[in-house]
């Protein structure tokens, strides 16, 4: 080999050393819930958006450390935006607990239009949290709707994305447990 092909060996060598890791991608999933209530009960909702805090408008994965410092999963990525995956995973878990003709994916007259409004989601120590508050109107009717705060609280076994990606998915599934019943009526 000459001179010249080793120093192309040795920089092909050096830069595959320093290339990145690979991304890892996460998404949350339904939860299956309760049979779904009877059609005479239930009224037919629709989620009409999911608001989330702007440190977690990112791809990457964000963990809290503590109260005031947070680790950002550069390698740990969302499939899609946190804000429309939380809807369409909240959709779903409403359709599987009021039944799917009872969960509208655009709002008609006097559907149940749901927002939720996120303060916080993801890993805090040794659990998966989600606190926020989500609120209730009739679509098509003035007035601020009935509000209702949210706290949940999921054990981690591991401290790992996945796990926590999983826990997550459970949180959601318990917000769509508590719509559910209070909107089924």
């Amino acid at each position: 080999m000459t001179r010249i092909s080793w120093i192309c060996a040795a920089l092909m060598l050096a830069l595959m050393g320093c290339s990145s890791p690979d991304n890892k991608y996460f998404t949350l999933s339904t939860e299956g819930g309760a049979a779904p209530a009877s059609a005479a009960a239930t009224r037919t909702v629709s989620v009409d958006e999911v608001t989330i805090p702007s440190y977690l408008d990112r791809p990457q994965i964000v963990v809290r450390q503590t109260a005031t410092q947070a680790d950002i999963r550069e390698y740990e990525r969302w499939m899609e935006p946190l804000d429309s995956m939380l809807r369409r995973v909240l959709t779903a878990d409403l359709a599987a607990r009021l039944g799917a003709g009872h969960v509208l994916d655009r709002p008609a007259k006097d559907t149940a239009l749901i927002a939720v409004t996120i303060d916080e989601f993801g890993q805090d120590g040794d659990r998966a949290v989600l606190r926020g508050q989500w609120t209730v109107k009739t679509a098509g009717k003035d007035g601020p709707g009935a509000s209702h705060s949210f706290s949940r609280e999921e054990p981690l076994g591991k401290a790992e994305t996945p796990d926590m990606v999983a826990a997550m998915s459970r949180l959601v599934g318990g917000l769509a447990d508590e719509i559910a019943g209070t909107t089924a009526n």
